[in-house]
């Protein structure tokens, strides 16, 4: 499971008084060109920047923290930086090193961030081996609380999937449930009957409302399924409506200049193309298996079927320019990797 997660760092500088000469004075009346390093007097936490994670190795995640502006610690001193979550529990990232005014810095955290539910970073200053917190802490910052819980709902846990997992999680599991299922009986050996009853299971997975497209009574479904698409008109909701709804809960709460909106609707992208691919061609597609009586056609149906469900996971190159689109060709898998993006921390330089 992958999964990233965004930090925004904004660091801000420790006012000097400044003197005649341009200068600045400590409380001793030294003069300080607020250089950072040496001796004790003359440092301020400082620096403006980003942070946030990216896939590590083993479905790890890799922090990574960029930094302009910033001071280097004192002399014979260092930055360690620690992420968490509500727990309390940290993990320590190692040393962050400052080149002149700038940091460019990552580590592997080992674990996934989003699954381990870290929402919070801190940095300290110390002589020490970076082990655990101690010293002067420099900068921390935690997620918006809205935005987080959307987060977890879309890609860890929503009571409101048959199986409780994340909502964008879970209809990728279906996706690839549905493919397999489709391509199993596409490559022969079924009966047109069998082929008929898979054709109606999966189409009624995908699409909202069920129907008995093989005629023999009953809306056959599989069991532990969300539709794709829920049914308008009756106001049941799908897989679709589920994450449509957790998109506007986290937008309502972020300023419209807020960066994490791109986030969304490069998301959204993905939802769109998918849904529309289900309501296109690959519910159709399946339920046209009841219309026929010779199995080398159903056969045909289900793995067009099968290779929708591809492209609704990763996307599709529809006008053939050797480029998946990122507005309008990819899939799921696009999706999840841009909500890994949202979890995003204003950190300010602690006092």
């Amino acid at each position: 499971m992958r999964s990233l997660v965004v930090v925004g760092c904004v660091l801000g500088l420790v006012a000097c008084k400044e003197d005649s000469k341009g200068g600045s004075e400590t409380a001793e009346g030294q003069e300080d060109t607020a250089s950072g390093g040496g001796e004790q007097e003359n440092w301020r936490a400082s620096g403006t920047g980003t942070a946030y994670f990216t896939d590590g190795e083993s479905d790890g995640s890799l922090f990574r923290l960029s930094l302009s502006r910033a001071l280097p610690p004192r002399t014979g001193e260092a930055y360690y930086g620690f992420v968490g979550g509500a727990d309390g529990e940290l993990i320590a990232l190692g040393e962050i090193p400052v080149n002149g005014e700038d940091v460019d810095f990552q580590a592997d955290v080992g674990v996934n961030a989003i699954t381990e539910g870290f929402s919070h970073f801190e940095a300290w200053q110390s002589d020490g081996d970076g082990s655990e917190p101690e010293g002067d802490p420099v900068w921390s910052g935690d997620v918006d609380t809205t935005v987080y819980s959307v987060i977890q709902r879309l890609l860890i846990e929503n009571p409101d999937t048959p199986g409780g997992e994340g909502s964008l999680r879970a209809l990728e599991s279906q996706l690839e449930y549905l493919g397999a299922q489709a391509q199993a009986a596409a490559d022969g050996g079924l009966t047109i009957s069998e082929l008929k009853l898979i054709g109606e299971q999966v189409g009624n997975a995908l699409e909202d409302p069920a129907v008995d497209s093989n005629d023999n009574g009953t809306d056959d479904v599989f069991p532990d399924t969300l539709h794709v698409e829920g049914d308008d008109a009756k106001g049941d909701d799908g897989y679709v409506e589920l994450i449509d709804a957790d998109f506007q809960a986290m937008a309502a709460v972020l300023d419209p200049r807020d960066p994490i909106r791109d986030y969304i609707d490069d998301a959204v992208d993905g939802v769109q193309f998918t849904d529309y691919t289900v309501q296109t061609f690959a519910a159709p597609d399946a339920r046209a298996t009841g219309n026929t009586e010779t199995a080398s056609v159903a056969e045909s149906f289900l793995d067009g079927v099968a290779e929708d469900m591809e492209h609704c996971l990763g996307g599709y190159d529809a006008n053939d320019d050797g480029v998946i689109d990122p507005q309008v060709e990819v899939g799921i898998e696009w999706s999840i990797d841009r909500v890994s993006y949202m979890a995003q921390m204003a950190v300010d330089a602690v006092d």
